[in-house]
């Protein structure tokens, strides 16, 4: 077992949640090559960024052929909801609009909201109610092309809760191991389309380091760009090899409840 492959084991009995950082300090600890990984409850990372890319590849060929509202310059997606209240049924879809077509201010948040099959949407700063500059202003939107976007977005409801948490996020840290992702370098919008997944993974240690990043390519070329790859073992940077990081792709873990979790890096 050659150092990468000796590593990339340690990464999965702790990520896939088989052993914790305190157990490789046991003496009766019988070394790496000798515990076997427990991946019962765990996915492939490959398998993990794979569906999301092509749940993501869907969704912008569908969005393509979406009937557009225009709403401003710059329009990024927030979150789709739907619930009951007072026996009221909701569907909410909240944007965040930069030079807005639909109102004279430079900058607001449409709440694009149903309420039992009606279509009573309204644009907000998002101050407190008590702040003198907040304001709330109920506006017309074609019903026709209102109710298009609530049936996308609600149709992609699992996409959009799934790049909210993956565009900032730690997956997993006890301190010493981590992984963490991000798309396109923390200035993801998914309606104007995504670029690159990165995925850094590594250990640190008081006298040496590991460290490991992934980079894909996100959409119809969907794949590792080994350019932006990188490597570090034993506080060594590794020379770039395609056969390195496709070892990793295909080997590392990661238990499914840190699939879930929302852990956002402020």
């Amino acid at each position: 077992m050659d150092e990468l492959e000796k590593y990339i084991k340690k990464c999965n009995l702790i990520f896939t949640g088989t052993l914790k950082r305190k157990d490789f300090c046991m003496s009766s600890f019988p070394g790496v090559e000798n515990v076997k990984v427990n991946n019962e409850n765990s996915i492939s990372i490959l398998n993990f960024i794979s569906s999301f890319n092509k749940l993501y590849v869907a969704f912008q060929k569908e969005y393509e052929t979406l009937e557009k509202i225009n709403l401003g310059e710059t329009v990024e997606i927030d979150s789709f909801g739907k619930f009951t209240s007072n026996n009221d049924n909701y569907r909410t879809l909240i944007l965040h609009i930069d030079e807005p077509t639909i109102t004279d201010w430079n900058y607001t948040t449409l709440y694009l909201r149903e309420i039992n099959g009606q279509i009573k949407p309204f644009i907000t700063n998002n101050l407190s109610f008590l702040d003198k500059n907040y304001y709330r202003e109920n506006i017309h939107i074609d019903e026709h092309l209102a109710k298009g976007y609530l049936d996308f977005f609600e149709k992609y409801d699992l996409l959009l809760k799934t790049f909210n948490y993956l565009k900032n996020c730690q997956l997993f840290g006890d301190g010493t191991h981590y992984i963490f992702i991000n798309i396109d370098e923390y200035e993801a919008n998914l309606l104007k389309g995504l670029n690159k997944l990165y995925l850094s993974f590594g250990s640190a240690y008081f006298s040496t380091e590991y460290y490991g990043k992934l980079a894909f390519n996100l959409g119809d070329n969907f794949g590792l760009d080994y350019a932006s790859c990188k490597l570090v073992l034993d506080s060594k940077e590794i020379p770039k090899n395609p056969t390195d990081f496709d070892y990793i792709l295909n080997n590392l873990y990661l238990n499914k409840e840190y699939t879930k979790k929302k852990r956002k890096i402020k």
